[in-house]
Parts: C-alpha cells; structure tokens; sequence
C-alpha cells in the first residue's frame, strides 16, 4: 500500500511537529481525472522516538482498541483515575470505525494528549481524508459512487458510504490532522526505553527503521513468507518476538537476556551494563536505528483477545464486540479492564443504542457552544441512519 519506508522521523522534526498544530500537510489537491486512481495518501511517519514521559509519580496509561466508543474510554479514565497534566495516556491504535461516535473518541483523545499509533482503521480514515482533500474534492457522493462502480477509486477498500467514509468527510480538521500524525510505532525514553508500541507488531528478524508501514499496522502471524494478518498462516508474532526477545537495531544486535545460571548479583550487573550500553548508542547516534528495546505493547488482534506475555501486552480485548477495554498501566505494569456490555457490530437494538449514544452527543456539544462539530454529527448521524 505505501510505497517505500524511508520516512524515518527525526527527533528534531517530531519536536517541531509537536509545537506546530498545524504541521501536518494533507496531500495537495489533484484536479485531473487521471490522477484519482493513481493518487497515493501521505505516508504514515514510521516511527517516533518520544523524548519526554512524565516525571514521577506519572503513569503511562496505555489503552487497547476504542473504535468508536468513547462512553468506555471516558470510564476507562475515570476507573484508572487519569489525572491530564500528570499521567500520559497512550492508545495502541483504531480509535475509530465500528463502534458509535468515533469523532468524539478522536476528540477526547486530542483533548488529553493523547500518544497513539496509527491502526488500520485510523489508516483507512486517513488516506479518505487525504483522498477528499486531494483528488476528491469538490466530488459528489454520485461521481465517488460512479468511480467506485467503475474500479477507479485509488484504493481497493475505499467503500462510498461506509464507516471510513463517514467519520473522514465529518471529522473536524484539527482532530484529522491530530489523528494523521500518529506514527506507526512509538518508542519510548528512559526509564521505559525497553518498551516500544505499534498497533498490529512488529517483526523481530528486521531494524525498526526496515519495517513495512503495513505489516506494522495488520500482521497478526509471521509464515514462511513474512508477516501476515491471518492466524492460520505460520505462528503468532508475539511468540515468534519472544523466541528472539525482541530488541531491534541498526546494527543487528540483540540485547541478551542473563542465564538462567547467573546470580542474582550477576543478573543484577548484566541489565545494568545492558542500560549503559543502550544509553551510549542512543547518545553517540545521529539516528534512530540503533534504537533497542524488548517490550511491545500492541492491539489490532481482537480474536485472541487479552493477551499478557513476558515481552508483549496484547491489549485488544473486544470492546466494540461487547468484551472489555483495558488498559496497562507503566510503572507497576498494572493491568485494568472495565466491561464494556454492547455489540456495536451485531445490528438491531444495539444500532439504535448507538444512535441514542450519537444524538446526545450532538446534543452535548450544541449546549457547549460547538456548533460546527454538532452539525458534523448531526450530519453523521444522518450519513449512519
């Protein structure tokens, strides 16, 4: 889907990023016909190399897949007591699509600032958004169905009217650029420099800075022939991660874990001296691709649910499908769930559920004074139902 993986961020630019709200750019648009089913979307930035966490007693609160439902991630909040302007929360991707009012869940997040890593469902969204500001505006639902009849939409899972659609031709342009910039993976400084984030996984044979966007974003396995998003090809990353321990570099080294037969002395020393030599690499390096670490915190596999292992935390735990949303929580590695009780994908009752869920927002944000993002809603509403 994207084209190459070289676009590796900077510290210096993710800073600047950071300070500018404004500095994500949506492609620029492409009036000509011909361009539409060549048109290709920004690129995600590959990874981010966070160079802040809060001081303590902060946490980082990382948060499993939302999509859309952002009554659980308001009490999700409220359960672990999120404190904005102490704590970091940081989401494992799929804000959106499939549950009630994914603007407001993107607009929650934007709210506290949230980290998050981009989804695949954030990843549709995104190249919609930059699709209909690029190519595609000034089009009429008519011309992009007419377009889609004809094979000549830009992406073979762009569907005129689906969910993806929807929240990317309503989402206010603060909340699409905030959404847009999220990286695919995160890593994280001291004193958590052994864990890093993606949404899907991440493969352990490759540098961070070699791999694919997409697989990054889908993969489920690793088969014979790499990453896959299917569970019956090959085996789980996480357990193929924990066979190699993880840590990535440049250079292609790995940060060993102490024999089973050190003491606990020896042990001791042997993680201390691992520390010194990854601070030294990341000190004398112009660049990311020495980074190490060993812990993932990842979503995106919702069929295997819950999944805690000693390298990686599997946070998608259904909520959309009516299971849980969970979160893990840094330092203490503390995790909590809260019931979640609703089957947004099943139809029926629970559609008009979600429809009592989006008009009270709408209703909320008129009473606020946001109007605009009440009509953008109202309009979803309207786009749903």
């Amino acid at each position: 889907m994207y084209p190459s993986t070289d676009n590796v961020a900077h510290p210096a630019d993710i800073n600047a990023a950071a300070n500018e709200p404004n500095a994500y750019k949506p492609a620029k648009p492409k009036r000509q016909e011909s361009d539409i089913k060549s048109f290709r979307a920004n690129e995600p930035v590959l990874y981010e190399e966070k160079t802040t966490v809060p001081s303590a007693p902060s946490r980082l609160i990382f948060i499993g897949d939302i999509h859309g439902c952002v009554e659980y991630f308001n009490k999700l909040l409220e359960t672990v007591e999120f404190k904005q302007g102490s704590d970091q929360v940081v989401l494992v991707g799929d804000l959106v699509a499939k549950g009630p009012d994914s603007l407001g869940v993107v607009n929650k997040a934007r709210s506290i600032g949230a980290w998050g890593t981009r989804g695949n469902h954030d990843d549709r969204v995104v190249r919609w958004g930059d699709f209909l500001q690029g190519p595609g505006k000034g089009l009429s639902e008519s011309d992009l169905e007419s377009l889609q009849s004809s094979g000549d939409l830009p992406y073979d899972d762009f569907e005129i009217g689906g969910d993806h659609y929807n929240i990317a031709s309503t989402m206010p342009a603060c909340d699409f650029a905030y959404l847009a910039r999220f990286p695919t993976m995160i890593v994280l400084p001291a004193p958590y420099d052994e864990w890093a984030v993606a949404h899907g996984g991440i493969v352990p044979t490759k540098p961070i800075a070699q791999q694919d966007p997409d697989d990054v974003m889908t993969m489920r396995n690793i088969g014979p022939d790499g990453p896959s998003s299917k569970k019956d090809e090959g085996e789980a990353w996480f357990d193929v991660w924990a066979e190699k321990i993880g840590p990535l570099g440049g250079n292609g080294t790995s940060v060993e874990s102490s024999s089973a037969d050190s003491t606990g002395e020896e042990k001791e020393e042997a993680e201390d001296e691992e520390k010194e030599q990854t601070n030294r690499k990341r000190q004398t390096s112009s660049s990311l691709d020495t980074i190490q670490f060993k812990k993932v915190i990842y979503g995106h596999d919702a069929g295997r649910d819950l999944q805690i292992h000693d390298f990686t935390k599997g946070l998608d735990s259904r909520c959309v499908y009516g299971g849980k949303l969970t979160a893990f929580i840094l330092p203490g590695e503390q995790v909590v769930s809260i019931d979640c009780g609703e089957d947004y994908t099943s139809g029926g009752g629970d559609n008009r559920r979600r429809r009592d869920m989006m008009i009270r927002r709408a209703q909320t944000l008129q009473k606020n004074g946001e109007k605009q993002n009440a009509l953008l809603l109202a309009r979803n509403i309207k786009l749903y139902f």
